[in-house]
């Protein structure tokens, strides 16, 4: 999926761990979190999460509770300085 959309080429030592959240329930997704092993592949992906738009696939970066909030606070007040969090 990663090279099909993205155009990035991940190979299993690329990601140091991942794993799926939540339940399993029948005939219905489930998020995935991976942690890659260099930061510099996250943040590829990252940039290109944009290419994913209108196929129902998303990426977000996990955030700490305080962090979001601050994140959250930050849209609000000022919409078109913030892009994404680092």
């Amino acid at each position: 999926m990663m090279s099909q959309h993205l155009d990035i080429h991940l190979e299993c030592r690329d990601i140091y761990v991942s794993h799926r959240l939540g339940k399993y329930t029948p005939n219905k997704d489930r998020p995935v979190i991976v942690k890659f092993v260099r930061r510099q592949t996250k943040i590829e992906v990252m940039n290109r999460a944009k290419l994913l738009k209108g196929t129902g696939v998303y990426i977000n970066e996990v955030l700490t509770k305080t962090n979001a909030e601050v994140l959250s606070s930050l849209r609000l007040k000022e919409p078109g300085r913030i892009e994404k969090a680092c």
